[in-house]
């Protein structure tokens, strides 16, 4: 239980990894990227901005102004996490339930990202009792096999705990609640909405699929790059990772060394901007040995056009 049961599919192992990279990345040492220097003038905060009213679309937030290297002067918007309620998930899930029916948006991402981690919790002791024996038995866990019994049960009853007195049918809408505030436009839901996948019989690779099977999970990659292009679109920071490393790899997006190079360009500049320890000079100065003059040229044109975005740029936790 305390592992992730998410994803088979390659879609979701390439999200998975992608921003699982983008977290650890800052607490990293950074990298001198002499192809990649900021204006030395540091960002000046220009305004705080308030708690949310109660149908706020906006976190708490921060707003500063930075001039990156390329000459653009950019919004660097800092986001509050947005955490589940203190307390037990099923008191958490008393408190956003109201909260997110009554249209508040931020309430509606909450609830459902805490309502994803009771999605596979049993929802009554009789269950519980009968899944803790069947891992024993089979030292098998749904799908996952299970290494250590004792450790497995501790977890799986602290969870029935957490999640005592959150309805089974509520469980199983917590993506409906998450793709509501995706509609509404929160980016944290955007972001996150391709990690929260359905139940279902995942395969490891598209081409081993069964038609349904690879129907579906093709509809769920098609829906990650919708709500990944709509979080880039409203500024976020996360999603030009996300994009560099889809059009480098060339799994879920057609391979384009010049959208890689200009999103991991822009990407550099924002964290320089906002001093964070994740940097690309090393990567950027290694695409451009394998790019023509011309391609770098265009690279640094479209790391402009990112750059340029109104929306830009939008730090979530």
């Amino acid at each position: 239980m305390g592992r992730s049961r998410l994803l088979l599919s390659v879609l979701a192992v390439l999200i998975i990894v992608l921003l699982a990279q983008w977290w650890r990345g800052q607490d990293q040492v950074p990298e001198t990227a002499p192809d990649a220097v900021i204006s030395e003038s540091p960002p000046v905060t220009v305004e705080a901005l308030p708690a949310p009213s109660a149908a706020s679309s906006v976190a708490r937030q921060t707003v500063e102004r930075a001039v990156v290297d390329s000459g653009i002067t950019i919004r660097l918007i800092r986001r509050a996490r947005l955490a589940p309620p203190q307390g037990r998930l099923a008191d958490g899930y008393a408190k956003l339930l109201p909260e997110a029916q009554s249209g508040n948006r931020l309430s509606q991402y909450r609830l459902g990202s805490l309502l994803f981690e009771c999605r596979e919790v049993p929802a009554d002791s009789a269950a519980l009792e009968r899944e803790v024996e069947a891992f024993y038995q089979t030292r098998r866990h749904g799908r996952w096999t299970v290494d250590a019994p004792k450790a497995e049960e501790a977890t799986l009853r602290h969870l029935y705990a957490e999640c005592d007195g959150i309805p089974a049918e509520a469980r199983v809408g917590f993506r409906d609640w998450i793709k509501q505030a995706a509609d509404a436009g929160i980016i944290e839901a955007q972001l996150n909405l391709p990690l929260k996948l359905p139940p279902d019989d995942y395969c490891q690779f598209l081409a081993e699929c069964a038609a349904d099977q690879r129907a579906r999970q093709e509809a769920l990659q098609a829906e990650a790059i919708d709500y990944t292009t709509r979080a880039r679109e409203a500024g976020s920071v996360a999603a030009l990772w996300t994009f560099a490393a889809w059009y480098a790899g060339g799994e879920v997006l057609p391979q384009n060394d010049i959208e890689a190079y200009a999103h991991f360009r822009a990407l550099d500049q924002v964290n320089a901007a906002s001093q964070q320890p994740q940097r690309f000079g090393k990567l950027l100065a290694g695409m451009k040995k394998k790019l023509r003059a011309v391609d770098i040229d265009a690279g640094e044109t479209r790391a402009r056009e990112l750059l340029s975005n109104p929306n830009c740029c939008v730090i979530t936790p």
